[in-house]
């Protein structure tokens, strides 16, 4: 095991070698912002301002004078978020794959208790399913590898903001932003609502490739062959036609004769959990584009699972490659838990709309960080963890340990009155 001051010294170093690209167009006061802000909220582990401040290296200065500084920083109406947005990608993008998942999700920020934050608006809280204040938050991750979801992008809106152009814009820039970036490479993965029109429609425009799970009430069209209206010709029966059909009774037309399986952790235990499968060709009302929809139907469920894709199926083996994708989805899912849970994203205390914003970028940071070192130093990331005294069980979802190894780290070398970086 490596020595304790050979660990605090490999995490420094490995720190600063990724704040180094993220400051590069930042002043000198912006970037130790940026240092200040993120060892702040890996010591304080939510962010609220005065913790963050007093969990600081600098044990020279007051506490006021630190709180101060932090709190001017994050008020200020400068270009510190575009930049380090702008700069991100040069840390992710080298990740990303031909075929990597990129999973969109909407999550939320609830802040049921607040009265006088800037913006707020009605959203519906994900762990109770409430309509509270609080705001939205636009998420994409890259699967990089399997429960590993780097992030993207996390952006927070709200409708209440002045000139908001509404979600589906929103939903619309963040996924053209990134395919832009990654040059098509990836994969689009969404749950249910990423099957609205306007969606769907621009994404086959742009020509990306895509897996989303459809809520079965929107209307698809399926080719009927020999199928004749009120007034018929002998080519139209010879030929056939794209009939207009609701895609949950769709569904239950359709035949599921192949059977698969995958393997899924209960209680501890790797359980096998089998299904049967089947697609059939459609297309969009009004559309020349021809997609599949993947149906999958599983003991216990009266309601067939539904995914529409872009991508091309003709065997079970493509049936399977689509479900994968999809279930890679979760991990979007154990990314927010992570970020609420541990780095605690919905307790940010302030009132400007600038501060929320940079508060939630300073928890991507985190987040990155932690994403970043597990792909590009998985040695020192097994080492942070073993010195969080992990469990004996072999965990899914790496973050937590990793998260609670480089905060003792990082604490052992404030305590030792080493510089970080």
């Amino acid at each position: 095991m490596m020595r304790p001051q050979a660990l605090t010294e490999a995490v420094s170093a490995n720190l600063n070698w990724f704040l180094q690209p993220i400051g590069q167009d930042l002043t000198k006061p912006q970037k130790k912002f940026l240092r200040d802000g993120l060892i702040g909220l890996l010591r304080a582990g939510r962010p609220v301002v005065c913790r963050m401040a007093r969990k600081l290296p600098d044990r020279g200065r007051k506490f006021l004078s630190r709180l101060d500084r932090l709190e001017g920083h994050l008020n200020a109406s400068d270009d510190l978020d575009a930049k380090v947005k702008g700069a991100l990608p040069n840390l992710w993008l080298p990740m990303v794959r031909e075929d990597t998942p990129i999973i969109l999700d909407l999550s939320d920020i609830a802040k049921p208790q607040a009265k006088k934050m800037e913006y707020l608006a009605t959203v519906r809280d994900g762990s109770t399913g409430q309509l509270v204040n609080g705001y939205w938050l636009m998420e994409l991750y890259a699967s990089v590898s399997r429960k590993n979801p780097v992030p993207i992008l996390m952006e927070p809106f709200s409708h209440e903001q002045p000139f908001c152009p509404g979600q589906n814009p929103i939903i619309l820039d963040a996924v053209r932003w990134a395919f832009e970036l990654t040059d098509k490479r990836g994969v689009l993965v969404v749950d249910r609502g990423g099957d609205a029109r306007a969606l769907l429609e621009d994404w086959i425009d742009q020509d990306y490739r895509f897996v989303v799970r459809l809520r079965g009430d929107r209307d698809l069209l399926r080719f009927y062959e020999g199928f004749g209206g009120a007034v018929t010709t002998v080519q139209t029966q010879r030929e056939g036609q794209w009939v207009r059909v609701e895609a949950r009774q769709l569904a239950e037309q359709t035949p599921t004769p192949h059977r698969t399986w995958r393997t899924v952790k209960r209680k501890g235990k790797v359980v096998l959990r089998f299904s049967q499968v089947g697609w059939v060709k459609v297309r969009l009302p009004g559309r020349d584009k021809t997609l599949t929809m993947v149906v999958a139907r599983s003991p216990g469920n009266d309601v067939p699972f539904m995914l529409l894709t872009s991508l091309p199926v003709e065997s079970v083996e493509d049936v399977r490659r689509v479900l994968g994708y999809y279930v890679r989805r979760w991990e979007c899912e154990e990314g927010i838990r992570f970020l609420k849970s541990e780095v605690n994203l919905e307790r940010i205390r302030t009132f400007n709309w600038t501060a929320i914003c940079r508060l939630v970028l300073l928890c991507v940071l985190v987040m990155l960080y932690l994403t970043w070192m597990l792909e590009r130093k998985p040695g020192l990331a097994d080492r942070l963890i073993a010195a969080g005294q992990p469990l004996p069980d072999e965990p899914d979802f790496l973050l937590y340990r990793l998260l609670t190894g480089l905060t003792e780290a990082i604490t052992a070398a404030v305590y030792a009155r080493r510089v970080m970086p």
